[in-house]
């Protein structure tokens, strides 16, 4: 038994100080990866759809993985929110989704619980705080930007990242380079000054003047899906995925306009696979030019916003 669980055991460990201090808008923040409440989607959020709610004795807690769980059971917000965009596997405490503890929990795990709300971090990293249902299916029509590069004009591949832990980056970048120029513009593997000295760290500019994007997760999950393979079809360039067991969305994602690695036995076919679209205008565009969604993604993602929204509503709402 390690020491803390072991002091947590035998109840030596200290008492976690906690100060109830919910901000003008009656929404307190806890164990989130910021202080700066505005830089919250779901407190942005939040905050738009239910002042009229919202008072001192109808107060609202929007708590995250990034501190105790302890300081989520002693908030004295009358309903609490749990929300995470990481994958919980990683920070063992909350592997629950705080579901015994929170009032409503949001994650991207599927979880039938009457308690828990699917909604992915990509939602919210793709479409901004106050949008409505108009707006969703206004952006799955127009979400691709094919005004970035010409393909004829595109180079290979690009990858961006700072860090590479699970190192299938480096796998990828590795065995994609036996074909042609690989150009990393992150932290990671840096190789071009391009992103910061030709795009002014526009990622999404960056990636569309290359024909394939290398953008796994940085760990595998059922439904772990970020915004790394959105902003590469985003910015019209062919997604190289890792993640959710390769089946990443499928209520809303095309699987036919991605390419998957899927371990070291299939980096031969996906190399060939790469190798065919680089050399061949004519396969590259074919590819490329194929639907990038399902037919029914946007109502599912307004179903999941809609979902959402009145759980919480009905929460608000109760003994009013």
């Amino acid at each position: 038994m390690k020491l803390k669980s072991l002091f947590k055991f035998l109840g030596l460990q200290k008492p976690i100080p906690y100060t109830y201090l919910p901000d003008e808008n009656h929404i307190e923040i806890l164990n989130c990866w910021t202080n700066d409440a505005e830089k919250i989607w779901h407190y942005r959020r939040l905050k738009r759809q239910f002042s009229h709610l919202l008072t001192a004795e109808n107060s609202l807690l929007i708590s995250s993985v990034f501190g105790p769980k302890e300081l989520i059971k002693k908030s004295k917000s009358r309903i609490k929110l749990f929300y995470t965009g990481e994958n919980v596997m990683r920070y063992r405490e909350y592997k629950d989704h705080c579901k015994h503890i929170a009032d409503i929990a949001i994650g991207f795990d599927y979880i039938d619980h009457e308690h828990y709300q699917r909604f992915p971090y990509w939602m919210e990293h793709m479409f901004h705080s106050e949008t409505d249902s108009q707006l969703i299916r206004t952006m799955i029509s127009n979400f691709v930007n094919r005004d970035i590069c010409k393909d004829e004009d595109k180079k290979f591949t690009s990858l961006v990242c700072s860090h590479d832990d699970g190192k299938i980056r480096t796998i990828l970048f590795n065995s994609l380079s036996k074909i042609d120029q690989v150009d990393s513009g992150g932290k990671y593997m840096n190789n071009t000054p391009a992103l910061k000295t030709v795009f002014n760290d526009d990622k999404g500019r960056f990636i569309g003047h290359y024909k394939f994007n290398i953008c796994p997760e940085n760990s595998n999950e059922t439904g772990y899906v970020t915004e790394k393979v959105f902003e590469a079809i985003k910015n019209n360039t062919i997604p190289i995925y890792w993640g959710s067991n390769n089946n990443p969305e499928p209520d809303v994602l095309n699987k036919g306009a991605i390419l998957f690695y899927n371990g070291p036995d299939s980096l031969a076919g996906l190399n060939k696979q790469v190798e065919e679209l680089h050399r061949n205008p004519k396969l590259y565009q074919e590819f490329l030019s194929q639907p990038k969604f399902q037919p029914h993604a946007a109502e599912y993602i307004i179903h999941q916003f809609d979902s959402l929204e009145s759980k919480i509503q009905r929460l608000l709402s109760k003994n009013l």
